[in-house]
């Protein structure tokens, strides 16, 4: 897909305060997200700009992301507790 993946600050903060098994399962998945960003999504949401954003679930917790085709970026932005 040629985009170029790009994480929030406060992503990476939070991961690395996590337990090494799930650091090591989101990094992964954030790998992942970074070669394919649309065919690997559990869900798609609306952001509160109306954006069509992807949600990843990883063990605990959920990945938010979009992709700015208009840029050629994938954003991810949020992480937070599965089931919030």
């Amino acid at each position: 897909m040629n985009y170029r993946l790009l994480v929030s600050l406060d992503v990476l903060e939070l991961i690395e305060r996590l337990p090494r098994k799930s650091r090591l399962g989101l990094r992964a998945t954030i790998a992942e997200i970074g070669r394919d960003p649309i065919g690997i999504s559990d869900a798609t949401d609306l952001d509160s700009k109306g954006r069509i954003v992807q949600i990843m679930i990883v063990g605990d917790y959920a990945l938010t992301y979009w992709n700015d085709d208009a840029d050629k970026h994938v954003k991810l932005l949020d992480i937070h507790s599965a089931d919030r």
